[in-house]
């Protein structure tokens, strides 16, 4: 499975440099227009998942790379955990990288160099910094869920077809949880959950259980789906 990893990382390397300033560039567009650096962190491991999931598979179908793939000293199994292992080593980079920049822009601003307005997007309370914990968890979950719903279709349809469907399922599964939510919200008082829950969420303890039921959510998801993806390209005939 290493030597798997070690070729998925080979292939995504040259693309973490091209997804690194669009999404420096797209998390601070964010950021300003939220008059917040609270989403930055999240929006870079968001990006990094998905688009590292995405990335992985174009190749599959270049030039017959997958079919050549399966020619070298590599199992199936292999080719399949070295796929997500490389999809979380993605998702950690997003995370550092991130994090990082979300520092370096908190530091900026207590610099004091910049006008009044910028300064107030850079500054950060305890509570946004919460907020901002919250929110890398819930786009590191967000990320793997779409990694984990993508990954077992490029392995059975190939990037290729599954490019042309994919997005027509993707919109129908947040239509369909649209739709969940909004029944749900009939039967209670939406309003009055939401405000406990946000106040609950705002303390340390609520955000550090939040936390904890994400990354084991995720860590589920991708389990779950790499089981899947695993029967699924073993009988695939390529």
């Amino acid at each position: 499975m290493k030597k798997a990893f070690l070729v998925e990382l080979t292939v995504l390397t040259g693309y973490i440099k091209q997804l690194l300033p669009i999404a420096a560039i797209v998390g601070f567009f964010v950021a300003f227009g939220m008059g917040t650096v609270v989403p930055l962190a999240g929006i870079f491991v968001t990006m990094f998942s998905m688009m590292g999931a995405m990335a992985a598979s174009a190749y599959d179908d270049a030039n017959n790379w997958g079919v050549y793939r399966l020619t070298l000293p590599l199992s199936r199994r292999d080719v399949v955990l070295g796929r997500y292992v490389a999809v979380i080593a993605m998702a950690g980079a997003g995370v550092a990288l991130g994090i990082a920049l979300q520092v370096l822009a908190v530091a900026v601003g207590a610099l004091n160099i910049l006008p009044g307005d910028l300064r107030d997007v850079l500054h950060m309370t305890q509570a946004d910094v919460l907020a901002s914990i919250f929110s890398l968890f819930l786009c590191l979950f967000m990320g793997a869920s779409a990694a984990a719903f993508t990954i077992p279709a490029y392995f059975k349809f190939g990037n290729t077809k599954a490019t042309q469907f994919l997005p027509m399922f993707v919109m129908l599964a947040y239509f369909i949880c649209m739709i969940g939510f909004g029944q749900i919200a009939d039967h209670i008082d939406a309003a009055e959950v939401l405000t406990r829950f946000a106040s609950w969420m705002e303390s340390f303890a609520g955000t550090a259980v939040l936390s904890l039921v994400l990354i084991v959510l995720t860590a589920f998801v991708l389990f779950v789906s790499a089981a899947v993806s695993m029967r699924i390209y073993a009988r695939r005939d390529l």
